[in-house]
């Protein structure tokens, strides 16, 4: 990976920290400003978050449409200058205790704008790197995610104590810098312009969005995606549930089991990328995978900190594996021309599994805790292993390159004066 390539995924490593720092000052909270300060019911506030999540995945489809054709810098910057415009007055309908109606449009309009930048800058990373280096960059940008998810919170937490707009409109802030410091740290779109005539030809075709599944190798990845994203869900729902009403752990406990998983890729995320391009990503998904059953798997059979930490690590470690691991396969799996379609719909089904595991640990913590405490655990981690046998199948589909196995370069020939 050359050194320009180098700093512009520093940088934007560094642009996806700061949206996520953003993210975590205000947004993590206002579930409980709905409920404390505006009356809603949990129900109805679960209402709103699940329908946020469903505008996440749309917006997910047609950023990575609309990114094929108008460029990835320029729909990155648009997406985020509109979703600072949508945060501001997000933040006004607080301070001004404007209807809740006008608050939840401009909240449901927020997650809509916010789930444009992801898909697009992981298709800006496919444009700009081969096939070899596509799991260390995607896991530079978990690094990044990584710190600002680490930080957002903790500071949020802090300001919502006295003001919520003031956590928006600082959120707002954080935005329209990441929108700046865009426009003079990411290069243009060489990568794009590098397709020739076929791209430059390229229309938004937006039926072509789903009918992108036929591409089978694309649909069973996005399944597991929708599987293993379901797993992972279970670390802010369905531990929170299990170690606070069944266990009577405090909240610092949970909240150090968060710390714990953040901390574990910002300081692994490196060394796992570089263990993942010796082998194959099938292979490599498919131990993820494991991790995340045996980790999340064993939590239900302990009652203690220290074992369900261990557990929380080794679930961590899966992590590190199967989300830089699905977005090269995808990314390797799409041609110039649909690239950024490829991975929209990947973070379609991310985002649909993300309120699928929402839902379900509720459910699971209701309805089958009670009766066998490990029992939600064992159901996660069939789950997890499920969606790792179906990564492993993939090689049958893939070629050895798209699989993330490369063919070593040729001994270079000695010269012929040398040898006489």
């Amino acid at each position: 990976m050359n050194t320009p390539l180098r700093r512009a995924l520093l940088s934007l490593s560094v642009a996806n920290g700061i949206l996520l720092f953003g993210y975590g000052l205000s947004l993590p909270f206002f579930t409980v400003y709905l409920i404390g300060q505006k009356g809603l019911s949990a129900a109805m506030a679960g209402l709103v978050i699940g329908l946020s999540a469903l505008s996440r995945s749309v917006a997910s489809a047609l950023a990575g449409e609309l990114s094929d054709v108008l460029g990835r810098k320029t729909l990155m910057q648009w997406g985020l200058a509109l979703e600072v415009v949508a945060m501001f007055a997000m933040a006004l309908c607080i301070e001004y205790q404007s209807e809740t109606g006008w608050l939840l449009l401009s909240y449901l309009l927020t997650t809509f704008l916010g789930a444009i930048f992801r898909p697009v800058s992981n298709a800006w990373i496919t444009d700009h790197t081969r096939p070899k280096k596509r799991v260390e960059a995607f896991g530079m940008i978990r690094i990044g995610l990584n710190v600002g998810w680490a930080l957002g919170p903790a500071v949020g937490g802090f300001l919502v104590r006295y003001s919520y707009s003031d956590a928006f409109y600082l959120t707002a802030l954080a935005y329209c810098v990441t929108v700046l410091f865009l426009q003079y740290i990411i290069p243009q779109d060489q990568g794009r312009r590098s397709a020739a005539q076929a791209t430059r030809s390229r229309r938004p075709h937006f039926g072509a969005m789903l009918a992108c599944l036929q591409d089978t190798r694309l649909a069973k990845i996005c399944f597991y995606v929708f599987l293993i994203t379901l797993v992972n869900s279970q670390l802010v729902v369905g531990l929170s549930i299990h170690c606070h009403t069944y266990l009577g752990m405090p909240e610092y406990y949970i909240g150090w089991f968060f710390t714990m998983n953040g901390l574990a890729t910002i300081l692994l995320q490196y060394p796992a990328s570089k263990w993942m391009e010796k082998r194959r990503l099938s292979t490599a998904m498919l131990i993820g995978c494991a991790l995340y059953a045996v980790g999340f798997g064993s939590v239900g059979f302990f009652a203690s900190f220290i074992p369900i930490a261990c557990g929380v690590f080794l679930s961590a470690m899966g992590e590190l594996i199967v989300n830089p691991g699905e977005q090269a396969m995808a990314s390797n799996i799409a041609t110039v021309q649909n690239r950024g379609r490829y991975l929209g719909m990947i973070m379609v089904f991310f985002n649909m599994g993300s309120a699928a595991g929402f839902f379900t640990a509720g459910w699971l913590g209701e309805y089958v805790a009670p009766h066998y405490l490990p029992g939600p655990w064992l159901i996660i981690g069939a789950v997890a292993l499920t969606a790792g046998v179906g990564f492993w199948k993939m090689r049958r589909v893939l070629t050895d390159e798209q699989d993330g196995q490369f063919a070593a370069p040729a001994p270079a020939k000695k010269d012929a004066a040398a040898l006489q």
